[in-house]
Parts: structure tokens; sequence; C-alpha cells
């Protein structure tokens, strides 16, 4: 065992403070207390003779480390000496340990070496005063989670590499955690197998702890957690967690046991997820605190550059040429941006220069400082740069990005062809840093931009390196795959293609560089737009990207490759980069969109309404400038009065030819009159307002709309808009004097008896030609089956009825069937599931399938029909008039005992194609007596849904088989129906 840091604390010194009897009755004590440390006693004739050093000696010797503290200090309470156990004890506390004396040497070191923002103490403090002040309450209340959240550059890994520090100095969190690990999880790339205290034992000091005196109160461990960014692989596993410290396993299991609290559950964590991790990492998380890492406000901007700068002078010079350039949308609020301006314009004013910066774009803003650092000294010439020497730095940034590599060792250098004798310029011009033996980029956005430029430098003669993928390879990954950590890589490769950045930067290098680029981005989203429609591309990234070029006639031609465009807009930079792209979008024909936190404007500044207002205009104005836009679902999104008000002007342009809109799940819904007055157009055939509450004076609105002879709507969506039964009466009076309507669906509405009571009525009209009605929970009961039943002898129309999700019971389903019997009834489709049936209803379900030859499709899952009920409809279904072709019994209760009715049926019926079994409890002689039936060959089922993992490795070899010598017939995990519900277009 390893020394421990107890002994230094001086045994002898608290035996001395022992009363001549306390001293005795510790000896007398100490003849039996190490047996319950299970420690063997020291013999009594060398106890009893000891004086109090030779017994401090006798201890140390037979009790090494903290054995013999943890037995002294037991014994000083039972000798009502709890004076000397608490002095012992806040000893303990208040010494440095070695572990926390090497966290402190070790992060001042990082801290003056490795940060980019060099700033005073007391400034540095003030600007993260609010995230203290979140994190210090975070942690109050026990174990915690604390997710430091903010975009590339705000300086997450800046705080925790300070928390970590001032916890080891004891200034902060010094009562609250006895250890604080620091874990770069990127830097366990390379590392196939370890377990947590291997990873911990790489930064454990000599003369420590043992890991077991640190765990044994793992409420105090914290573990500060960085580089979640660049880690390769994913933390969302399908196998078993670890919840042993001890044990080796794969390092994505030991991380994602920390995360999700699998191991050391008692622990706390403090993490920093930037956008990517955020998107991969935080549904992992158990009840999070987020905190959002804020950036410079104006006075710390202010502040920044004067400390930068250490003279007014420059620092009111630099400032003042800031405030004269404009950037779209992002300010230099932003601590890592704030570095590069002020290091570009640095060395322009030691040089004497004018004071100049790009910043149209951030790529420009990165090329502005790549050629600032690369002029020598005070002269005007650029550095003497050969092509090769910066071909190699590029490219060993480029093989980092693609492999997922951030430290460098000498060996990466001499693979990419980086010479030991350009090394110190790189460093000098803090484009890398060193890290011991090896090397690291300034920053790893630093190094995003370098491997950018290496696409510059490819020739086509040049051997590729395979670890590097090519710009095809590039986009498609970053775009239509979605690998998030080459996401920057490529907004870095969309904006050097341009001719204006290749011009500035052959300028500064001094010699030509390649100007296929865009070509073969062009191709590449040429291609990918032609793929696969159901593989959606990610659209944000291919946005951020185009306006990353900001070359208006290359995105008109790009936008114009792509006929159904996706977006999701949930922060300012969002709608400004969407807007930028949808609105040179001229061959649009479906536009999906989610906008969330944009509107109403909560800011209360007037300006950035406008701007807001502005970029929301230039969005909009892709439905009256796509000729061929026919489809446009907005979703999930919150609008206000002026937002609406654009957004209705749109529609309203006679040369918007809307076919079918999705409004579904709007919040803040204003003016629905002149929003209904702007989409009534006879264009419009589909209208889904599904989770828009409506009030009952907008029903009336909608109703005025649907009442208008040019309406020409055939299908309307309105479930979960808080339909009550008197809003039915407005619509039963449409579905009367309306002869379009096909479709109408009332899900999740409170229409009641009441509201079913004046549908129905409506149906009874000769007039209504309704289709489809679906009404699942809508709070009906056994009741509404009454007059739906009424209403279903006298209509012509309606073949789709759906009823899931009401309790109409089985006397409901008894009205229901008597009008079913009926030859004049026309129902093709119903569906019943989770109606509160019984085994009961099966004998009236049973007596409709053996007369009715119209119905096609019979859903009753989630029912409690259990093996007698469907043993009834087994003989329905062999009935020669029985011509149903899907029957959902999936999560009703069954077992292997209807097996043998099920198998008779599907030998039998010729006209069954789907059935839907999911949920039912077989055994292998069940689902023998099924394949039995299944490989008959009078046996026309093709669909069987079954979930095939549930079963053992002999039933699944038995099912497998079956398929392979059906060729008709397969078997999977069926769909919920909620997917059912979205495949008959409910969810738009």
């Amino acid at each position: 065992m390893a020394e421990s840091f107890f002994s230094d604390f001086g045994l002898l010194w608290y035996l001395a403070e022992l009363r001549k009897e306390e001293f005795w009755k510790f000896k007398e004590l100490l003849k039996q207390e190490p047996l319950k440390f299970e420690l063997k006693p020291i013999p009594w004739p060398d106890i009893k003779k000891a004086s109090k050093e030779d017994l401090a000696k006798l201890l140390e010797k037979h009790y090494p480390g903290k054995q013999a503290w943890e037995l002294t200090l037991s014994l000083f309470l039972q000798i009502n000496r709890k004076d000397l156990w608490t002095k012992a004890q806040e000893e303990m506390r208040n010494k440095l340990s070695p572990y926390r004396k090497h966290m402190k040497e070790k992060f001042h070191l990082i801290w003056e070496k490795e940060t980019c923002l060099q700033v005073p103490e007391d400034f540095y403090k003030q600007t993260r005063r609010n995230e203290y002040v979140d994190m210090y309450s975070a942690q109050k209340t026990g174990p915690s989670t604390i997710v430091l959240r903010g975009p590339q550059g705000i300086g997450k890994t800046t705080l925790l590499r300070k928390v970590m520090l001032e916890w080891a100095e004891g200034k902060f969190w010094k009562d609250r955690f006895t250890f604080v690990f620091f874990l770069n999880v990127h830097e366990m790339n390379c590392i196939a197998e370890t377990s947590l205290v291997e990873l911990l034992s790489r930064d454990w000091p000599e003369s420590s702890e043992t890991i077991e005196d640190v765990f044994s109160q793992p409420e105090r461990v914290l573990f500060i957690m960085d580089g979640f960014e660049e880690l390769k692989f994913d933390l969302e596993l399908k196998t078993d967690l670890c919840d042993d410290w001890r044990q080796r396993q794969p390092t994505q299991i030991i991380l994602s046991s920390l995360l999700q609290k699998k191991l050391l559950p008692a622990s706390s964590l403090l993490l920093a997820f930037g956008t990517v991790a955020m998107q991969r990492n935080y549904f992992l998380l158990h009840h999070p605190t987020l905190i959002t890492v804020s950036e410079f406000s104006e006075h710390e901007r202010k502040l920044y550059f004067h400390h930068f700068f250490c003279d007014k002078n420059r620092a009111s010079k630099a400032l003042r040429f800031l405030r004269g350039i404009k950037r779209p949308f992002t300010s230099y609020q932003n601590p890592l941006l704030c570095w590069l301006v002020c290091t570009c314009m640095k060395r322009q004013l030691e040089r004497g220069e004018d004071l100049a910066i790009d910043s149209q774009t951030t790529t420009s803003l990165y090329v502005s400082f790549i050629t600032s650092i690369f002029k020598a000294g005070s002269g005007d010439s650029p550095r003497k740069l050969s092509r090769v020497g910066l071909k190699s730095l590029c490219a060993l940034a480029a093989e980092g990005i693609w492999t997922h590599t951030f430290v460098f060792c000498p060996e990466d250098l001499r693979r990419n062809g980086v010479s030991e004798s350009d090394v110190p310029m790189w460093v000098d011009m803090t484009l890398l840093r060193r890290n011991g033996d090896c090397f690291t980029f300034k920053h790893v956005s630093i190094q995003e931009f370098c491997a950018a430029m290496f696409y510059l430098f490819q020739l086509p003669r040049d051997n590729p390196n395979p670890a590097i993928g090519s710009v095809t390879q590039l986009i498609t990954a970053s775009v239509a795959r979605g690998q998030v950590h080459l996401t920057q890589l490529g907004v870095f490769v969309f904006g050097i293609s341009t001719e204006k950045i290749i011009r500035m930067l052959e300028t500064s290098f001094g010699f030509p560089l390649s100007k296929d680029i865009k070509q073969e981005i062009t191709q590449c989203l040429k291609y990918l737009s032609q793929c696969d429609p159901d593989q959606e591309l990610g659209f944000q990234e291919l946005f951020n990207g185009l306006f990353e070029t900001h070359e208006k006639d290359f995105v008109t031609e790009v936008m114009n490759f792509f006929e159904d465009v996706i977006v999701y807009i949930g922060n300012m930079k969002h709608l400004v980069v969407a807007s930028f792209c949808i609105k040179r979008c001229q061959n649009l024909k479906k536009f999906r969109l989610c906008m969330e936190n944009i509107f109403p404007d909560e800011s209360r500044f007037i300006s950035n309404d406008v701007k807001k207002l502005t970029y929301w205009h230039n969005l909009c104005s892709v439905m009256r400038t796509s000729k061929d836009l026919r489809i446009l679902d907005i979703e999930n999104s919150s609008l206000d009065s002026s937002s609406q008000a654009i957004l209705c002007e749109a529609l309203a342009q006679p040369t918007c030819k809307l076919q079918k809109l999705g409004f579904s799940y709007i919040s803040n819904f204003g003016n629905t009159s002149d929003f209904f007055n702007a989409i009534h157009t006879p264009h419009l055939k589909y209208l889904n307002l599904y989770g828009t509450r409506l009030s009952y004076t907008d029903v009336g609105h909608l109703c005025e709309m649907l009442r208008d002879p040019m309406c020409n709507v055939e299908e309307l969506i309105l479930g979960k808009c808080n339909i009550t039964s008197d809003a039915c009466e407005d619509i039963s009076r449409i579905l009367i004097c309306n002869s379009k309507l096909k479709r109408l669906s009332l899900v999740e509405n409170p229409v009641k008896n009441k509201g079913i009571m004046a549908l129905c009525k409506a149906l009874r009209y000769p007039n209504c030609v309704l289709e489809t009605l679906m009404l699942k929970k809508c709070c009906l009961t056994h009741v509404s089956c009454d007059y739906i039943s009424q209403a279903l002898l006298c209509n012509r129309s309606l073949s789709f009825l759906d009823l899931a999700s009401n309790l109409v019971k089985d006397d409901g389903v008894a009205s229901l069937c008597e009008a079913l019997k009926h030859p004049n009834c026309n129902i093709q489709h119903l569906w019943l599931m989770a109606c509160d049936l019984t085994s009961v209803s099966c004998k009236d379900i049973s007596a409709v399938l053996s007369c009715n030859e119209r119905l096609k499709t019979l859903k009753l899952a989630n029912n409690n029909i259990r093996d007698a009920g469907v043993k009834q409809l087994c003989e329905a279904l062999k009935h020669s008039s029985c011509k149903l072709q899907c029957l959902g019994l999936q999560t009703c209760q069954l077992t292997s005992a209807c097996c043998e009715a099920l198998a008779s049926a599907l030998t039998i019926c010729k006209t069954l194609r789907t059935l839907n079994l999911d949920s039912v409890t077989l055994d292998h002689d069940g689902v023998v007596m099924l394949c039995e039936s299944l490989s008959h060959p009078h046996c026309a089922l093709q669909m069987l849904g079954l979930d095939k993992s549930v079963f053992g490795a002999e039933t699944q070899m038995l099912l497998t088989a079956l398929e392979e010598n059906v060729p008709h017939l397969t078997i999977s995990h069926p769909l919920w129906v909620d997917e059912e519900y979205k495949a008959r277009g409910v969810l738009f």
C-alpha cells in the first residue's frame, strides 16, 4: 500500500494529549479493537509496557498508513475524546494531499500556457460570475449532473480548467468534493479497453491515497469531463453498462456508464457540451442541470481589448475599427473570435499597417487571421513559406479531423511531412502549441480551418492519404450521413471554395491554389439531390455551408437541385441562414418547417424584432417565388401577430398554389380569420391543423371558408384541436352542404356523445359525401354507437370509421354490429383498438364477418378478447361470405391456446393478407402450428406481425426458415398504432 498522508499528522502528538487514565483505557481497548477492522491485534505484552512514543511506533508498524488512523480515531470516540477526533478530521480535510498538489501544479501550468485568453484573475471571475453561481447552486442538493452548454469558442474548456485549478487551490467546492478528476474524453479515442481505475491512474501521483479510499465516499467525488465534440465513438449503447470501477470494458462503455450514473451513481458530473455533443449525448443524462456559458457583454469585450493590447490607444483604435465593420449575425462577443480578431489587429498595428479584417463570413475572418500571422515581424512581405511545408501542416490537421486525433506525436508530424525545422515557426505563429513531446493546434477550430485548406493544395497527381476523405466524401458525410464531427470542416470547405477566398490566400502564400473545389461540391450536391427521397438530408448543415460562400448565384444553382426541403429554425442564426438559402429556391415542391424560440420576440428591443421579421419575410417569399410549391408543412412553431401577418400575406399571393397545407402544433395562433382567408384558394385539397388549439370562434372562421363553393378541401385534419361538442354543430352543417370534403379527423378532441349526435345527424343527409371519419380518443361511450349505427344505415359514402381508444365496450359494439350486418352499410375499414372489449363482443363481430362482404379491415388491438374471442372470430373467417383482408389482434391477451383455431382459419380464408399478433404470448408449439398453416398452399397471408426477437433460438430459426420457404410471406415487427395514423396522413 502506498504511503498515506494520514501518517504525516503525527500520531504521537495526539497520544501525548491523553491523560494517564485515558491512555490506559486506550491500551485496554486496543486489545480487541483491531478485530473490528479485520486486523491482527498487537500482542498485549507489547502494548502493556509501551510508552506513548513506543505505542505510536507500534501502531505505525503493525497498521501502516490509513489503518492506524482509522483504529486510533475509533478509540478516541470510545474514550470520550471527541475533541481529538474532530481536530484530526479537520486537519485531514485541510491538508493538501499529494493528488490535490499534483492537480494544482498541472492545471496552473495549463492555465498559464494553454489558455488563449490571457486575462487578469478578477476580470475572468467577473465574466463568469453567473456560471459560478449556477454551478455552486446546482451542487447544494447532493449528487448532480451539470452541463455547460455553448457554441465552439465560447470558453467551456477554459471554465472547466479554471474550476479544476480553483478546487485544487482550495478556492471552489473545497468542502463539497474531496476528489475532482478531469477527463479529456477525446484522448480516449485510441484506447480500445480500460477501466475507470486505469483512466484515473494516469494522473495519480506516488504516495497518494488508494482508489479504495477515494471511492469509499463517492458522493464527495466529482468528474469534470471535456472533449465530447471530438469523441469518435457513440455513447448510445445497446449493450449492458458497467457498474464496477475495477472492471476492464470497451472505453465507450466506461464513459457511457459514468454519464448515465450506472458507474458510481452517487458521484457528480460537470460536463462541457457544444452543439454536437448536445445532439449526441444530452438525452443519456439523468436529470441534468443546464448552464449556458455566456458571451462577452459589450462592456466585457471592451475590457478584454484593453487587457489584450496593454495599450489604451491601440485598444481604442481596434474597438473603433470593429464598430465600423458589419458582421451578418454574429457579434465579436464570442471569446475565441475576440482572440482571433485581436491577434490579427495586433500584428497589423505592430507592422504599422492600416487595420483590415474581412468579417463577412467565419471563413473570411479565419483567412484574415491566417494571412495576418503569416507576415513576418515588421516587414510587409509574407514569410517564406513553401507549398510543401504548408500543405504538410494542413495534411496533419485534416488527418486529425478525419481520425478524431487532436494530440500529435512526432511520428504523426513525420508521417505527414511536417519538418522539425518548421515546427518552431508554426508554434511562433500560434498555429501549433507544444504539449510535452507532442503538439496540438492552438484551438480545434484552427485545426479545422487548416484541414479545410488542405483541399486547396490537392493536385490530380497527388497520392491520396487513405485517412483523409475527398471533397465529395466530406460533403456527403457532413450533409447526407450526419457525421457531425465533420460539420464545421464541411462549412470551411464551402467557404474556401470561393474565388474571393482563394485569391486572398494566393496573395498571402505567393503560389497558386486549386480552383476545383466548388465544382466538386456542386456535382456532389446534384447527385445527393437525386438520391432516395426517404434519406433526408441535413439541410441545416447544407445551409450553413452555402451561407458561408455568400455567393448568391452559387446558392441559387445548388438550391434548384432540391424539390423537397426540411428546415429547423431554433435561433436567430438559423433564421438568417435559412432565409438566405430558401428564398433562392425556384424548383421547390415540398417545404417542411419547424420554428421555435423566434417569435414572439421577448428581447423587447425593436431593432431585434425588425431584423427577425425581415429575415422571416425573406423566407416566406419562397411561397410566391417557387412556382411549383404544392406542399407546405409548418409544425411545432410559435408565431406572433406580426410574423403570422407576413405568412398570411405570402400564402394569399396569386402565385401561391398550395395543394396541401400542414399547420400543426402552432402556438400563439393569432387572427384565424386572416389565416383562413389567406388559404382560401381553389387549389387547396388538404388541410392539417393537428395540435393547434382552435376556439369556438376559430372553428367558425374555418367553417366559413369550408362553406364557400369555391373551397375544394377534401381532407381536413382537426386532431387535438380542442374541438368541443358545440363546435361539432358547426362542423356537421359543413358536412351537409360541402360536397368536396371526403376525409375528416377529429381524434383526441372532447367531442363526447353530444358532438357525435350532431355529426351523425349530418351523416344521415344524402348530400354528405364523407368517406373517412376518425374519432380516436373523443370521449365516446356506447351511447355514441347508437347514433353512429343509425347514421350507417342511411349513409352511402362512409367507408372508414375509427373509434379507437373510446369506452364503447361490448354494448356499443353490439349496436354497431346491427348496422354493419345491414346490406346498405358501406363500412370497409373499422378500427376498434383499446375500446374495452371482451370476448363477448366477438360473437357480434363474428356475425358481421359471416354476412358482410364489404368489411376489409378490422383492428381489435389492445382489447381483452382473449383466446375464446379469437376462436369465435376464426370460425367467421372460414365463412365463404367473409372477405376480410387485414386483422389486428396485437395485445389482446392471447396465448398458444388460440393457435389451432388461427391455423385452421388461415388455411381456409382466401382473402386474409395481414394478421398482426404482436405482444401475443406464444410458446414454441403454438408457433409450430402457425408455421404449418402458413406454409400450406391454400394460405394467402402475406404479412404476419410478430416480433421474432422475443422468441428462443429454435423458434426464431423456425420463423426464418418459413420466410425463406414461403416467398410471398413477410414476418416483421408491426407498426405501432400512431405510425398507422401517420401512414394515413393524419399526422402530415
